[in-house]
């Protein structure tokens, strides 16, 4: 392997776009000196080219003492986790590897606060799951809370393998690469796509998605909210994703897309020229802002939202009630009718403007970095080698003991019978999120809910698309941390509100803009800028690829 410790090296795979983006949808490519030299970047998609080995490449030194795995992860655990975890360290134990897991859960409505805790006061812990979208890489990295992994990966190159060129492009910072990809879900089309209850669709007057107008997709969504009434005693509401998220799912109407909004502030608007411009300032912020009201005002958003728990969406949909939202998965049609006496519900993913292109915003979503408080760093990196050298151990991680937790259905799917089952919620007794450390070619879905539209939402392939010309870049907001965690707060408070339509726009956006400025808008505006034209420097063929050049 080669060494993977300077950013020009970047350079090179940036260049390599230009052929690897020759075959629309093709994540294949040359190797390159800026990924981990791999299996996966000699071919077409990670999943397929990824080793077969079925027992993980040890790796590092082996001391004769266990170590512990500690794993930082948001959510809460299913009701038999220990029980599933002690068959996991029992196999590990087997495999001859030094390390015991062990996972810490961070619920999801104190996620970021004991996070930051955790982070600012080194509590000791190995593996820490990164989400581009809530807290990135460079965020974490320019705390010196996670450490740099190139002095390491040349001791794993079956786990360096399983991921392609772009998929480590997404990990690397400051020249390094920080994090190990999760390749868990296809990101072609990560955000603009909404959610549908096809069966109401039809019951209200839609045959076909109203994909050209936004006026017919209120009515689609009022329309439904009424009949969800009558249907469920529930009143059915539009939900975000979460409450940080863009209005994605209506930008493909602007004559101004394509472009992208980061996701997990919403500050930086991203045009495919290379202009980095205020969102929250933009005529786009505003347009979806006057939709947003309209739809507040019409009874379509919660009028609680800003104070409920993120679980509340969940809930509710599985009984059937949330109109189509920029959130959930086709799934959500096998989820109603194993929760209800509903029966023929049907559920479908759509995009407005279909005919326009998709925007890949990222390489990678998710991924899993390295502690700087870890007892041993190789920990990590031998459990995540370790969980991907083989479908069995990534059963076992994931869904538990065969036979005990789920049922082999094969082609990738598994079943669970009511034995395998918490009485009180349905739900899986054993359970590990995927979204957090699965890898495609392992993945299983449960055959009750694995309907062709939910299979083709996790696998799609665009073919047609554009690529941000921030897809591969990192913003380092370690210049500006006090202005980051002051506009954290104040877009909670002061932008919130107008962007969910719980006020007009006009009347209060001013003061709101004020408020930013005020927190330090226009620094983090202009350290952005400055670091993302440095990219652009240092990456000329960036811009070629957004502009379509080298597709």
């Amino acid at each position: 392997m080669k060494n993977l410790k300077k950013i020009a090296a970047l350079l090179l795979v940036l260049a390599l776009f230009a052929s690897l983006f020759a075959a629309c949808g093709n994540d294949g490519g040359g190797s390159s000196s800026s990924a981990p030299e791999s299996s996966a970047s000699q071919g077409g998609e990670s999943s397929e080219s990824a080793p077969e080995s079925s027992e993980a490449n040890a790796g590092g030194d082996d001391d004769g003492e266990v170590h512990p795995m500690r794993i930082v992860q948001p959510g809460t655990f299913s009701p038999d986790h220990e029980k599933g975890m002690a068959a996991v360290n029992e196999k590990l134990k087997a495999d001859g590897l030094n390390i015991e897991v062990s996972v810490q859960r961070i619920p999801w409505d104190s996620y970021a606060e004991k996070l930051n805790l955790m982070l600012t006061t080194g509590e000791e812990f190995e593996l820490l799951h990164v989400m581009q979208d809530i807290k990135n890489i460079s965020a974490i990295a320019g705390m010196d809370a996670i450490i740099p992994l190139d002095s390491y990966l040349d001791k794993y190159p079956d786990l360096v393998g399983r991921f392609t060129e772009n998929e480590w492009l997404g990990a690397v910072y400051n020249g390094d690469h920080y994090a190990v990809p999760c390749s868990w879900h296809s990101f072609d089309n990560l955000m603009s796509y909404i959610t549908v209850r096809t069966d109401v669709m039809k019951k209200v007057g839609y045959e076909e998605f109203p994909s050209d107008s936004v006026d017919n997709v209120l009515d689609l969504m009022k329309k439904s909210q009424d009949y969800i009434l009558e249907e469920t005693g529930l009143k059915a509401y539009n939900w975000y994703h979460q409450n940080q998220d863009t209005a994605h799912w209506l930008h493909r109407t602007y004559d101004t897309y394509p472009f992208y909004v980061e996701n997990s502030l919403g500050l930086i608007i991203a045009r495919q020229d290379g202009t980095i411009d205020s969102f929250y300032e933009s005529e786009e912020f505003k347009k979806d802002c006057e939709v947003y009201r309209k739809m507040y005002q019409d009874g379509l958003i919660n009028p609680d939202i800003l104070n409920l728990d993120s679980t509340v969406k969940g809930d509710q949909a599985k009984l059937g009630a949330f109109l189509p939202s920029q959130t959930f998965d086709p799934s959500q049609s096998e989820v109603i009718m194993q929760n209800t006496d509903l029966k023929d519900v049907t559920a479908g993913w759509f995009t407005m403007c279909p005919e326009k292109p998709d925007v890949i915003c990222t390489f990678v979503q998710n991924l899993n970095a390295i502690s700087a408080t870890a007892e041993n760093p190789e920990s990590g990196l031998k459990f995540l080698d370790w969980l991907y050298a083989s479908q069995e151990n990534h059963d076992l991680f994931h869904y538990g003991q065969e036979g005990v937790y789920f049922k082999d259905e094969g082609e990738g799917l598994l079943s669970r019978d009511d034995s395998m089952k918490d009485e009180s919620t349905g739900g899986a007794l054993y359970y590990m999120d995927t979204w957090m450390t699965g890898y495609m070619p392992y993945m299983r879905y449960d055959s009750a809910t694995a309907t062709e539209e939910y299979l083709s939402y996790q696998n799609y392939k665009s073919e047609n698309y554009v690529v941000s010309p921030i897809a591969g870049f990192l913003f380092d907001a370690s210049n500006v941390t006090s202005e980051l965690t002051n506009l954290q707060t104040e877009i909670i408070a002061s932008i919130y509100p107008i962007k969910i339509g719980m006020v007009p726009y006009e009347e209060n956006i001013g003061s709101a803009i004020d408020k930013l400025k005020a927190a330090g808008l226009d620094k983090y505006l202009e350290e952005y800028r400055t670091q993302f034209q440095a990219y652009l420097e240092a990456n000329p063929d960036v811009m070629e690829i957004a502009k379509g050049n080298a597709k």
